[in-house]
């Protein structure tokens, strides 16, 4: 293609090339141009940078004056394929880590874990065993480990699914139907420091918590103690308190720290949840707001429970007044991981401080 002499309207050209293109070399390309578009966001970018920094890699100025997300995003992939791997994963761990199938847990050793290839083949096949024995499935695997800096390793652990068929043309337009084995997905996110692991996997109790023993046993080499039943990583009933404390540092520029907005479910009641999300604008103020509601409901605030709250930190850095916002639901997740790494341990300092993570 003239590259330099196509304007940004005159596509049709480039369309009639792609669609010309060989059936595997184009299946190829679409795949890294879902990628492109998955980390052609704010948060995309931000990770993007972190990769490039943990690795060493100084981005050239011409990065940063790119006209679009995009184009950033597809340099990146085929300037620096080592940052691209990585910032890729990370992005989708991040968008997996809001959903409700990431779980965390604590009380987990603070050992450097094992990377190397030999300790990635044993959890390959120590995950497809666990797989196999149980659903049937699994028999084909493959780990990859990235290190994501500041004590994050993070391990994608692809497995073999159920046999399917697939409907599907040829090269040469014939139609038929292929069998098929597609891939599922577990992930692991090790936080040494903190002492932490937190996972992604569909299955529920029965499988979260043989998996975090297999992950244990096989990359920091010990079993993982008991973990109590009666204490969650993340704890909120206290935010219903109108004097709850919200103090903070001086150096870390935190103007106001707030509440706003509570997610409330009844216990012993599995349907039914009571939402406050007030309006600052208009001078609402979500205790008030709380306290009516359970008045006019008769509902005594030793019967709640408080399933998600989303915290506001007014910032003053630098004479410029920003903001940061995050949730933290019952009994695990938080998307702080979609957040800068300086705002990342900012909130996490302080949902420490305020006995939230008492993991």
């Amino acid at each position: 293609m003239p590259w330099a002499s196509i304007t940004d309207t005159q596509v049709e050209d480039v369309f009639d090339a792609w669609q010309n293109l060989p059936d595997q070399e184009r299946k190829a390309i679409e795949i890294t141009l879902h990628d492109v578009d998955d980390v052609a966001t704010e948060d995309g970018m931000r990770v993007i940078v972190e990769e490039a920094d943990h690795h060493g890699v100084s981005l050239p100025d011409e990065f940063a004056q790119m006209q679009s997300r995009h184009d950033r995003a597809i340099w990146v992939c085929m300037q620096h394929p080592r940052i691209w791997d990585g910032a890729a994963r990370f992005v989708q761990a991040d968008r997996l880590s809001s959903g409700r199938y990431w779980v965390k847990r604590g009380n987990v050793p603070a050992l450097d874990p094992r990377t190397d290839p030999a300790a990635q083949r044993e959890l390959e096949i120590a995950m497809s065993a666990f797989y196999r024995d149980r659903q049937g499935r699994g028999h084909h695997r493959r780990v990859e480990h990235f290190d994501r800096g500041s004590g994050h390793n993070y391990f994608f652990v692809y497995l073999s699914d159920y046999a399917d068929i697939r409907l599907d043309f040829d090269e040469s337009g014939a139609f038929h139907r292929a069998p098929e084995r597609r891939a599922f997905e577990v992930v692991f996110a090790y936080d040494r420091e903190n002492g932490t692991l937190e996972m992604f996997v569909k299955g529920g109790k029965k499988v979260i918590g043989p998996l975090q023993q297999v992950f244990s046993q096989v990359v920091l080499g010990q079993r993982l103690a008991a973990e109590d039943s009666d204490r969650t990583p993340y704890q909120l009933d206290h935010l219903m308190d109108r004097g709850f404390p919200f103090a903070t540092d001086p150096e870390d520029g935190i103007e106001e720290a707030s509440l706003r907005c509570l997610r409330l479910s009844l216990l012993g009641r599995r349907r039914g949840r009571i939402t406050l999300e007030p309006d600052p604008s208009k001078g609402e103020d979500i205790y008030d707001m709380l306290e009516q509601d359970l008045n006019r409901k008769r509902l005594p605030k030793s019967i709640l429970h408080v399933t998600k709250a989303t915290l506001h930190f007014k910032l003053n850095g630098n004479g410029r007044v920003r903001s940061l916002s995050f949730s933290v639901a019952y009994p695990n997740p938080c998307d702080l991981k979609s957040k800068r790494e300086e705002q990342r341990l900012l909130g996490e300092k302080y949902l420490r401080r305020w006995k939230i993570d008492v993991a």
